[in-house]
């Protein structure tokens, strides 16, 4: 028999509400979240009920399994904006993970745009690298998340990135959809690369059909989970996925997938090993 998976979940991928979020997670049978945004601004932006509120949860037993900042979802170009994204954001966002006793930050990987100079790679590295050690001295892992047209994309160059940066705290947050989105197809083979780096997987499902909403309960778009799975079951030891769903409305459409996803577990928990 395969081993077990756990599931965590993105709190406002439930509600913006963090009190709603967190107690319709507990209800479902959740304890494991991630925190990325707030009912008034992103993590670490929380008001201080919302800290109250995770605090509270963390004491009946909850685990916060990582914090998404937003740091580098802009151009590499802007220096102003990552002076201030390293300056401020992230000592501060940093702190209240460690509050929360967070294992991970994720950050994202820069647009990126055709023709661009060599020199925007190395800037994007430095400045992985600079997050990197900062959230390593606290402790933490950071883990990257894939975007289409970012310098974090696909499977291949990710790893070539990271292997070339050298440092073991930094990671990838691996979203199949989000690479099957900009155009391709998830494959072991692209897996096979990304497993020495993994940190955490998002899931959510992506249908080509609405190009302006492209995101659909688990099981209703064309993302292969059932194999994906099976893979991080059977060739990682990642702990749990993060359950993402990304379309409206958030509470059935995170509810229909965590039922998918729990289905889709099952069945490979059925698979011999």
């Amino acid at each position: 028999m395969s081993r077990p998976l756990d599931i965590a979940v993105i709190t406002d991928e439930v509600s913006r509400d963090l009190g709603e979020a967190l107690a319709v997670s507990r209800r479902w049978g959740l304890t494991r979240f991630e925190l990325r945004e707030g009912s008034r601004a992103r993590f670490p932006g929380f008001t201080r009920d919302e800290i109250r509120l995770v605090e509270d949860a963390l004491r009946e037993g909850a685990q916060v399994t990582a914090v998404s900042p937003g740091l580098h979802k802009g151009h590499v170009a802007d220096e102003a904006r990552i002076r201030s994204e390293l300056d401020d954001v992230l000592p501060r966002a940093i702190e209240l993970a460690m509050r929360f006793e967070s294992p991970l930050l994720i950050i994202f990987g820069f647009e990126r745009e055709e023709g661009e100079p060599t020199g925007y790679r190395t800037r994007a590295m430095r400045a992985f690298e600079q997050v990197t050690e900062t959230a390593a001295a606290a402790g933490m892992t950071v883990a990257v998340e894939n975007e289409p047209n970012f310098w974090i994309d696909r499977p291949e160059e990710t790893a070539a990135l990271f292997e070339e940066i050298g440092h073991p705290a930094l990671k990838a947050n691996w979203d199949p959809a989000n690479l099957h989105w900009g155009g391709q197809r998830p494959t072991y083979e692209g897996f096979e690369v990304l497993r020495p780096h993994l940190a955490n997987v998002h899931v959510k499902d992506f249908h080509p059909a609405d190009p302006q909403a492209p995101w659909r309960p688990l099981g209703q778009g064309q993302t292969p989970w059932p194999e994906i799975l099976h893979w991080i079951v059977e060739e990682t030891d990642l702990p749990h996925v993060t359950l993402e769903t990304h379309c409206v409305p958030l509470l059935e459409s995170s509810r229909q997938s965590l039922d998918a996803l729990r289905q889709r577990l099952a069945d490979v928990a059925e698979v011999p090993s």
